[in-house]
């Protein structure tokens, strides 16, 4: 029997359990994003550490689809606000909230220089709040 359109995940944290979630779609994501897989959007295509244009990102936003979480993090990366994509999601401020939280820990790893720290504190728990 195949699974219609449905994902569960279980973690200690809001932010563990959607991060297991969306690896578990199948989609070939490994989460939220930082995996390096190009977006297509139309007949574009968009690297996944590109900045994708405002127009787009809040059109994706302002309807109900199945890639808007991911696009949650387009619109983090590309300075949008909490209250912008609550205006146009309706998505609670604390869920947007959890999800900047892994956005910024991405774009800190993204631009870190010293991978020994960075090891050192992913392995005493340092990491995410």
């Amino acid at each position: 029997m195949k699974s219609v359109g449905e994902a569960m995940a279980i973690g200690r944290t809001f932010k563990e359990s959607l991060q297991k979630c969306l690896r578990s779609l199948e989609i070939g994501r490994s989460g939220l994003g930082g995996d390096g897989k190009p977006w297509r959007i139309g007949t574009e295509v968009y690297g996944d550490r590109d900045i994708l244009p405002r127009d787009v990102i809040s059109r994706k936003l302002s309807v109900p689809n199945a890639e808007r979480i991911f696009f949650i993090r387009h619109a983090l990366r590309a300075g949008f606000t909490i209250e912008e994509i609550f205006n146009l999601t309706k998505i609670d401020r604390w869920f947007l909230v959890q999800i900047k939280e892994i956005v910024d820990f991405e774009e800190e790893l993204a631009g870190a220089k010293n991978w020994e720290r960075v090891a050192k504190d992913l392995e005493s728990d340092k990491v995410l709040p």
